[in-house]
């Protein structure tokens, strides 16, 4: 992979951009935006995670990164118009050929989720043209693209594979409406004819394609995908590619449409418990580099809702606005708590959800940085009370085959001998 550079930012004003661009040498990015400082430094620090999240999830099928990407961020819509960007648009990733070209994006005079969203959608299709090659259909791009679209950046990284309820319903609602183009059409169009016909349903139904393949039937389509992303990389001819790995699509649309119709109002209810807790372990883990301590979560907190309450080496910096997202977030989602690790002592965020999911949230300490953190959720608890509710439901069957799914998921729960003695009763 390309060398690792510096956070620190130094700027330097590059005479070859347009106004008053600044450019901030990154370390996968040439950055420039006519931005403050604060924002600069966040989307340098946004667009570094972003490329290691790209390159950590394609790297079964992906080359390496080797040289830096151009990125132009823009306050003012005019001058990203001027710039060529697409009328209407709010990003767009221009490919000149060769694995080269350029992402842009309007900021505004305040970046939000909504800049983020379109800015990891076109930075895949930018990564996607130097780093993965081959020639994909439309719906395998752009399906891919607002899969890292919906990721949720966390300081230290990414959470993937969320499900907003709100784009679920509506999944729902265009299936049973007939929305959707049927899959061997969607399947055929043409860069063209995506183009000419942008939709919303058009990029929901690539989107819960893509998804469907990646997350769908407990994990069993990932290496087929897998092996077709490879040969497309080489080369092959996608539909080629496709009959070699997946097979025959005539049975994809019924099981596409089915795991998307069955899927309960919060699905990833999971996942977005851990973003909020890794958000708030990579402010902690900071806090902790710096010797500073906290007897609860409420101190955490308390010390984390004041401007300057937590102590960061300004080499470890993170964006304000990360941590008061986690703070509103954290008001309404469950109950935390501040733990020491069995294993490193070091303290450790732990969220218990309604539905009885326990998150922990870890870091590692290297060389005086936060070098590492993770998640890890033990849901187990809530699968026992719900095969139990399908058990009085007279869905023994259905108990039993999630109470063994659950099992297999976590066998380090703590609620493990519970769920075993459930499973048996059930039998």
């Amino acid at each position: 992979m390309l060398l690792m550079l510096s956070l620190a930012l130094p700027a330097r004003r590059a005479s070859a951009t347009p106004g008053d661009m600044t450019h901030y040498d990154t370390r996968y990015y040439d950055l420039y935006t006519d931005l403050n400082a604060d924002a600069a430094h966040e989307a340098a620090v946004r667009m570094t995670r972003m490329a290691e999240e790209y390159y950590a999830r394609t790297r079964a099928f992906a080359g390496v990164i080797t040289h830096k990407f151009p990125f132009y961020l823009y306050s003012r819509p005019e001058d990203y118009y001027a710039a060529g960007g697409l009328p209407g648009s709010d990003g767009v990733f221009i490919h000149t050929g060769g694995g080269d070209g350029k992402l842009m994006a309007i900021a505004g005079k305040k970046t939000g989720a909504g800049t983020w969203h379109v800015v990891q959608h076109e930075g895949f299709h930018q990564f996607a043209a130097a780093v993965i090659g081959g020639s994909f259909p439309p719906w395998i791009n752009e399906g891919l693209a607002e899969y890292f679209g919906e990721s949720i950046f966390t300081g230290d990284g990414f959470v993937t594979g969320v499900i907003p309820p709100w784009r679920l319903q509506r999944i729902k609602d265009e299936i049973n409406n007939h929305t959707f183009k049927s899959i061997p059409d969607m399947m055929a169009l043409s860069p063209q004819e995506w183009r000419s016909n942008l939709t919303i349903s058009n990029y929901d139904q690539a989107w819960s394609m893509v998804y469907f393949l990646v997350q769908g039937g407990d994990g069993k389509y990932q290496k087929p995908f897998v092996a077709f992303m490879q040969q497309v990389g080489r080369g092959q001819q996608w539909q080629r590619a496709w009959l070699a790995t997946m097979g025959d699509a005539s049975q994809f649309e019924p099981l596409w449409k089915q795991y998307w119709l069955g899927l309960p109002e919060s699905p990833t209810s999971t996942l977005y418990a851990q973003a909020e807790t890794a958000i708030f372990t990579s402010f902690l883990g900071r806090a902790t580099d710096q010797k500073q301590t906290f007897v609860d979560f409420d101190a955490f907190k308390t010390a984390a809702s004041s401007e300057d309450g937590l102590k960061i080496s300004p080499d470890e910096w993170l964006p304000r606005s990360l941590l008061e997202s986690a703070l509103r977030a954290a008001d309404v989602s469950g109950t935390w708590s501040i733990e020491a690790s069995k294993l490193t002592k070091l303290p450790t965020i732990v969220e218990t959800t309604p539905d009885g999911t326990r998150v922990v949230g870890t870091f590692v300490l290297r060389n005086r940085k936060v070098a590492a953190v993770n998640t890890e959720a033990d849901a187990l608890p809530a699968i026992v009370a719900q095969a139990q509710k399908l058990a009085q439901d007279g869905k023994k069957p259905d108990a039993i085959v999630l109470l063994r799914n659950g099992i297999r998921q976590y066998p380090h729960s703590l609620e493990l001998r519970d769920a075993q003695k459930e499973l048996a009763a059930l039998r």
